[in-house]
């Protein structure tokens, strides 16, 4: 349904209203071309009712003079339309007085619903149905999803596993979790209102950015074996990190503004269609590409750990490169009018798919076989010493121990007393004791004692 409300004064009639839609031979035919007024006017079929002439005399125009003292000499016109057609279609909505000297003037106020008995559906675009219920689901799981992994912090601090890259997760889930906060408050304004403010999805999509930005510095620095194979980074490495993702920043505020300046409002425009879109799509590859060449070198160095890092880059290669080849389907092959629906639910399946992984995958298992993390945050304070200079070798901070995950072969069933760090009798084995499992990494000797037990296994 399209409804019209407009004035204008009569010296500038007849003004009218041009409906166009999205076949070659209509809108793209004229649009920013050099056509005559008379030619793009042309291609319309009057009998169609793609041409409402603004005036007095024309049927169903809804023309009358204003009632209103202050707009003397001024036409009323308030009218609506029906569109029927076999599918979705863009359609574009044009004024013309091709027989105007001075030009346009007028007042208006354009309603377009697509369903005036269904809230859900009413001031939404056919490209936007659907998307609203869709981020109100994924916004109840991601809550849920986080409300589980407050959980499983709970348990790793509780032994001591807590480490910054969980961490980065915790907050990439909470990031993606108020991203979808914003936009269901944009798109619930709008199915009240038929607008909203735009800051509010803008807000969200930056959370969502910055969600995944995160995600993607978990990766790289788990990649590198930060947390799983040593305790901190070299200087030059963290640059690199940092630069990289300065960039990623940089590129990703480019888009938005690019979005918001240059997107020509009378064109169907994906947010990727633009050379900052393509920028971003270039580091989402370099980004895998160092992935793939930090688990390469990880494993080849600890190679007790390819059960873990196998997982990692299996699952994560595809996440990786879904963006680019999501972005670049949705350009060249998904119609349109089904696009921004559509690539937002298959977003959002990604985004939260790549969370619960992670989550999976970082579970305090009972064997310990798929939890990445073979050392205690209290293992890695005892490592840094008090004059800030660190013990080297195959227990420093740098480079840790090498411990497989899995448990010996002749302990068929889960040490649960080495796991958990507790002596069946109570008592603490003394801090110089070496363990031998695959559980943890050994004790540094010249440490303090600790108050968690480390216990011998024969």
């Amino acid at each position: 349904m399209f409804e019209y409300d407009i004035e204008y004064p009569k010296e500038y009639r007849t003004q009218n209203i041009l409906l166009y839609y999205d076949e070659r031979n209509q809108w793209p035919a004229v649009y920013k071309t050099n056509m005559t007024c008379r030619e793009k006017e042309s291609v319309l079929v009057v009998p169609n009712g793609q041409v409402i002439y603004l005036n007095e005399t024309t049927f169903r125009s809804g023309c009358f003079d204003s009632t209103d003292d202050t707009l003397s000499g001024w036409l009323h016109c308030h009218s609506r339309r029906t569109f029927q057609s076999r599918r979705e279609r863009w359609w574009f909505i044009a004024i013309s007085n091709c027989d105007s000297k001075k030009g346009l003037h007028l007042r208006y106020r354009i309603t377009m619903t697509n369903d005036e008995h269904n809230l859900w559906f009413k001031h939404f675009s056919a490209d936007q149905l659907y998307i609203l219920q869709v981020d109100i689901c994924f916004l109840v799981l991601y809550v849920v999803l986080l409300l589980m992994s407050f959980v499983e912090m709970q348990a790793l601090r509780a032994r001591h596993l807590f480490h910054r890259t969980y961490s980065l997760y915790l907050v990439s889930v909470i990031l993606e979790c108020m991203g979808l906060g914003f936009l269901c408050a944009y798109y619930a304004i709008y199915a009240q209102e038929g607008t909203s403010r735009i800051e509010l999805k803008l807000i969200g999509k930056v959370l969502e950015a910055l969600s995944t930005l995160l995600l993607l510095t978990m990766l790289i620095l788990i990649a590198k074996g930060y947390t799983v194979t040593r305790g901190r980074l070299r200087k030059k490495t963290l640059l690199k990190i940092a630069a990289f993702l300065w960039l990623y920043v940089i590129v990703y505020v480019i888009l938005f503004l690019y979005e918001r300046k240059f997107f020509d409002p009378g064109k169907v425009l994906y947010i990727y269609e633009s050379p900052a879109g393509y920028g971003i799509i270039g580091l989402r590859l370099v980004g895998w590409a160092w992935f793939v060449y930090a688990v390469i070198f990880t494993m080849m160095h600890y190679p007790e750990k390819s059960n873990f890092y196998t997982k990692l880059f299996l699952l994560y290669s595809l996440w990786f490169l879904s963006a680019p080849v999501v972005i670049l389907i949705s350009t060249f092959i998904v119609p349109k009018w089904v696009r921004e629906k559509l690539l937002n639910s298959v977003e959002l399946f990604i985004s939260i798919g790549a969370h619960f992984v992670f989550f999976i995958l970082t579970r305090p298992s009972k064997a310990n076989k798929n939890f990445p993390y073979h050392v205690r945050t209290s293992q890695i304070g005892v490592m840094l010493q008090t004059d800030g200079s660190t013990p080297t070798g195959d227990n420093s901070i740098d480079k840790f121990a090498h411990h497989p995950y899995a448990l010996t072969a002749s302990n068929t069933t889960p040490n649960y007393v080495a796991i958990f760090g507790i002596q069946a009798n109570g008592n603490h084995a003394p801090l110089t004791e070496r363990v031998t499992s695959g559980d943890f990494p050994a004790p540094i000797p010249t440490a303090p004692p600790m108050e968690e037990a480390v216990i011998r296994r024969s």
